[in-house]
């Protein structure tokens, strides 16, 4: 097989050689950078896999000292006090209607995460045409007095339009339950 394409080969032109030659080299290349990104994707997929693997294996390692952490986390908080999804919404829309806020509007529904034995609790709210000074401080300051049962996780604050003193308020609010 080799000698028959060899004498093949041999026998052609010089152009048709040097074009047979420019054809192999091309395909030799559209080869080699096929190969080079499907190994680079290879190695990136084994560095993340690996890190990943590290931080669960610390994760694991530090079982016990999490467990007791949360053990004790949850003897410091008032079962009482803690907060379901609907009583998130309640007290959250309480707080806002006390603080003066009249634009208060719930964006989809409450996501309930069950973590061990905590069920955290969440809930957008946006606030539309809200003023600085009298609404949005007094309505901030009564969630933080509600801490660590109700907490902030995101707080987007824009202008509701140029030049005016009104806001727009995108607002994540967490709550704690402790479920036994």
């Amino acid at each position: 097989m080799i000698r028959t394409a060899r004498a093949y080969f041999l026998s052609r032109l010089l152009r048709e050689k040097l074009l047979l030659v420019a054809f192999i080299a091309i395909g030799v290349l559209w080869w080699l950078s096929a190969f080079g990104t499907r190994l680079g994707t290879f190695w990136r997929d084994q560095r993340l896999t690996t890190s990943r693997l590290t931080e669960q294996a610390e994760w694991i390692k530090n079982k016990v000292v999490i467990e007791e952490t949360a053990k004790k986390t949850a003897s410091r908080l008032d079962p009482a006090k803690t907060l379901n999804g609907n009583q998130l919404v309640t007290t959250v829309s309480q707080l806002a209607t006390e603080a003066g806020v009249k634009n208060a509007q719930t964006s989809g529904s409450t996501v309930t995460t069950p973590a061990g034995q905590f069920a955290v609790h969440s809930q957008e709210y946006v606030i539309r045409n809200i003023e600085w000074e009298s609404t949005l401080t007094a309505f901030y300051t009564a969630l933080q007095k509600r801490s660590p049962y109700i907490s902030i996780e995101r707080f987007i604050l824009a202008a509701s339009a140029p030049d005016s003193p009104q806001l727009t308020l995108s607002l994540k609010v967490t709550s704690v339950e402790i479920t036994r």
